[in-house]
């Protein structure tokens, strides 16, 4: 009997850079066809991160219009990335697959009563003309300290794959795994369990050009923002063995151009812009520039948690509030980022610690582009404090200080991580803020 070929498309890390989507959808759809018709077995997979609320369609649809962009292209299966599973409230990502035509693979988030939820599927098995069993299964990031805020029990990649395995094992040929865990997790994961196949990688926006091989398994990721799409290609014997494997990847730029895609961004951006503009937010008796709307971000916060100090940065804020009525895609322009607000807890001698680091980096930060952590703007900016004067801090008092959680998960403030923090994920920052201008200005008009 011929040796069978099994050929996987995969893509990664989109987060809503739909300008890259024609281009991506026709290469999907065509190359299926020509590989099909050559006599390959076809899977496309998502490793995660397809969505990003910095985008109005995204944001105005909760997530909805991407996946039917994964259900027009054929998409066999994807995994999540933290930007569904932490940047969606618990009910919208019940929501958003519940018009899917794939699989969502996922081995390691599960609801409160350790069930797996009802969109989700440990593994699924695809089984080629020939018979042979291709398993593919899912893992993604599991943040103990955030998923429990949105109502997720998240379980580590290592125990779940240690239970996971034997069955899977059992009733597959190929083994594939779709991860949204990052590539250094990837390479100890290829190390520790020898008989997953391939590993299709996400999270840390990794290329892998030809992919990369560990031991017994093939690395294969295909960058960020659709730059690059990924082909992986199994060379399959008549006893169901892998006896060769390639991997490529495609950049953007080679893809063959789509003469709809204008109109597609067009429609897709018109369609979001107009739903979220119509979501009247308040009226603002005055402007607010984005200096102003810092020091109305440091009221906010302080009323959320109860503190008599803020801490927050300049660049949070990219566009002026005119007078008006204002809706949710100023909002969205305004504050595009996915950060949630945060309470911290520090000693005297930690906030002291804090307050050099922030002084020694000032100049530095100021320009600094940033990505990442949640921040969709530009720079970073001048870090402001409210409530505080300097000459009064006492090393051995505790201070409570109202801020985001961004300022947490970046390499900067080492002192932060010696603070006790809580995160409130009952709304991103432009939440929070749509809330506060709501209040405020309905109260000041009924007064």
């Amino acid at each position: 009997m011929a040796h069978e070929f099994v050929t996987i498309l995969h893509t990664n890390d989109i987060h809503s850079h739909v300008e890259h989507w024609p281009r991506i959808a026709n290469w999907i759809k065509t190359r299926r066809a020509i590989l099909q018709a050559a006599g390959h077995f076809v899977l496309t997979f998502d490793i995660g991160d397809f969505i990003d609320r910095y985008d109005a369609n995204t944001q105005a649809t909760w997530g909805k219009a991407n996946t039917q962009l994964l259900n027009d292209c054929g998409y066999d299966g994807v995994t999540i990335g933290n930007n569904e599973g932490l940047g969606l409230p618990h009910d919208r990502m019940e929501d958003i697959y519940s018009q899917r035509h794939f699989a969502v693979l996922l081995a390691n988030i599960f609801e409160n009563d350790r069930q797996l939820p009802k969109w989700a599927e440990e593994f699924r098995i695809f089984v080629t003309p020939k018979g042979t069993r291709i398993s593919a299964f899912g893992l993604t990031a599991a943040y103990e300290s955030t998923y429990p805020l949105a109502d997720w029990l998240p379980v580590q990649p290592l125990p779940t794959l240690a239970k996971l395995s034997d069955r899977v094992v059992a009733q597959s040929d190929v083994r594939i795994l779709l991860s949204h865990l990052g590539l250094p997790t990837d390479q100890a994961l290829a190390k520790r369990f020898k008989k997953i196949s391939v590993i299709l990688g996400a999270h840390t926006h990794h290329l892998l050009p030809h992919g990369q091989q560990v031991e017994q398994t093939l690395l294969a990721a295909a960058g960020k923002y659709g730059e690059n799409v990924g082909e992986v290609t199994l060379e399959i014997n008549e006893n169901h063995e892998i006896v060769s494997t390639k991997a490529k990847t495609t950049p953007f730029d080679d893809l063959l151009p789509v003469k709809s895609a204008s109109a597609f961004l067009e429609n897709w951006r018109e369609s979001g812009r107009t739903i979220l503009a119509n979501q009247i937010v308040a009226n603002l008796p005055v402007s607010r520039s984005p200096l102003e709307q810092v020091d109305d971000c440091a009221d906010a916060l302080m009323t959320n948690f109860h503190t008599k100090i803020a801490m927050i940065s300049t660049g949070m804020f990219l566009d002026d509030l005119p007078v008006g009525e204002l809706n949710n895609f100023q909002l969205l322009t305004d504050l595009p980022h996915t950060i949630n607000p945060m309470k911290i807890d520090i000693t005297g001698s930690d906030l002291l610690k804090l307050l050099a680091e922030i002084h020694l980096q000032h100049d530095h930060l100021l320009n600094l582009h940033i990505n990442g952590s949640g921040f969709r703007g530009d720079k970073f900016g001048e870090m402001k404090f409210f409530g505080l004067e300097n000459s009064s801090i006492d090393p051995d008092e505790h201070y409570e200080i109202a801020s985001l959680d961004h300022y947490y998960f970046l390499p900067w403030f080492h002192s932060l991580q010696a603070a006790e923090v809580s995160f409130d994920f009952n709304g991103i920052l432009r939440e929070l803020m749509a809330r506060y201008y709501h209040v405020k200005y309905r109260r000041e008009v009924l007064d």
